[in-house]
């Protein structure tokens, strides 16, 4: 048993000596060494194939003949493809590597507007690896000539569920915020183009005059007409304003003015024909609300007599058009109760300043009709009314001026007067 022990010892002692060698350790880290890199430089340099996504196909367009007859491109102009290749593992798996991967198309063969299944061309830079496959091996490409051209723009409605008019409503022909459109794209799908239409969906209870922002749609002479590369030139919103109407029957009614203090304005008797009229209107701020009267005309107390007064105003001269034929309206008022008398009465310049050279030669105005109750005018002095100038908005000349005064009564207040006068004013050099 102690032999045994002895010559393991006497080995375990030879190969301790051994690795306290430095020679001996220098050479077994160089033999050790060169095994590794021996196993390293065959996996690195060992041919594998490798697969790169995403890689972006290159139309070299620009200086091409197409290109130089003024030839575009429509539709697509980006494609990718997988690119396959062999080559030194160290090589295909640097991260660098797929930017020394290039798939070209040339436009050698294009020489005029169509369409063109043209070749992908796949190389690796310095040819440092094999192409051995790539996922497609053409890309479909539309040259044309960019042509611009105008057509009519016209409108088109539709009608979805929920769209309606409650009664007494109606839809009006819509206006089109431009009668034309401009539309450029290639020439080949221009030429197929035959209608643009502003189209408006209406989808909900329409009682007032609205306007949308419309779809523009291109059409064709049939469905499969392709126009995808067709677009307005100008980007601008079209908009369509679809006219609701509102008919109703309305009363009739006209206005006063320069009404003597003691009257009202709903207070003055009068009569109307017709005294109702139907009358159709444009929804929106001018719509008349119901039951409000309308009002036809308007009369001035200066032109009233103390008679049965009879005024006729013009339909056509009022902001509406009427339903059933309506041409005029007349009025009749009745003031044939009332008194009149005629008054003499004095020009005031108290507060009139007259221009330079400027003189008044009218002192007094005679023949003033007054319209009022008996109990007023039959008693009124030529002294209660008096007349002034009216020179605003007035340029005086050389010589005699006709000027319009204003007849003021001092103490009546149911009464007016009837009637325009002027005076005279001359101007000297």
């Amino acid at each position: 048993m102690a032999k045994t022990n002895d010559r393991s010892a006497g080995k375990r002692s030879i190969i301790s000596r051994l690795f306290d060698n430095n020679w001996f350790v220098l050479g077994f880290s160089l033999v050790i060494a060169v095994i590794l890199w021996c196993g390293v430089s065959m996996f690195q340099t060992t041919e594998v194939e490798k697969s790169f996504a995403n890689i972006k196909v290159q139309l070299n367009y620009e200086g091409s003949l197409p290109s130089n007859n003024n030839l575009k491109i429509f539709g697509d102009d980006e494609y990718y493809i997988d690119v396959t290749v062999k080559g030194k593992s160290y090589l295909v798996n640097d991260s660098d590597f797929v930017n020394k991967i290039s798939a070209t198309v040339s436009f050698a063969s294009v020489a005029s507007a169509g369409t063109y299944a043209l070749p992908i061309t796949v190389t690796v830079e310095d040819g440092v690896a094999e192409v051995v496959n790539y996922s497609k091996s053409t890309v479909s490409v539309y040259v044309d000539e960019l042509v611009e051209k105008e057509f009519a723009l016209t409108d088109e409605i539709i009608e979805l569920a929920g769209y309606k008019l409650p009664e007494g409503y109606s839809r009006e022909n819509p206006r089109i915020s431009s009668d034309n459109v401009v539309l450029q794209g290639p020439a080949l799908e221009i030429s197929r183009v035959t209608s643009v239409k502003a189209v408006v969906e209406l989808d909900k209870e329409m009682t007032s005059t609205e306007t949308f922002t419309a779809n523009v749609v291109i059409s064709g002479a049939n469905d499969n007409a392709v126009l995808t590369n067709v677009f307005p030139k100008d980007d601008a919103p079209v908009y369509v304003t679809v006219p609701i109407t509102y008919t109703a029957d309305y009363k009739t009614s006209v206005n006063f003015t320069n009404i003597p203090k003691d009257y009202r304005a709903d207070g003055i008797e009068y009569k109307i024909s017709p005294e109702n009229v139907s009358m159709t209107m444009i929804t929106g701020e001018s719509q008349m609300p119901d039951g409000e009267a309308l009002v036809v005309g308007t009369i001035d107390f200066s032109e009233i007599n103390n008679t049965v007064n009879t005024f006729v105003f013009a339909a056509e001269d009022t902001p509406y058009t009427f339903n059933n034929g309506v041409k005029d309206f007349t009025v009749s008022v009745d003031f044939s109760d009332l008194h009149k008398r005629w008054l003499e009465i004095a020009v005031s310049t108290d507060d009139l300043k007259l221009p330079e050279g400027a003189k008044l030669l009218t002192s007094t105005i005679s023949s003033v009709q007054v319209i009022g109750p008996a109990d007023s005018v039959d008693t009124i002095a030529n002294s209660e009314a008096y007349a002034v100038p009216v020179l605003d908005g007035i340029e005086l000349e050389k010589g005699v001026n006709i000027v319009p005064v204003k007849v003021i009564l001092r103490t009546l207040t149911d009464s007016w007067v009837r009637g325009d006068y002027t005076v005279e004013i001359q101007v000297d050099d």
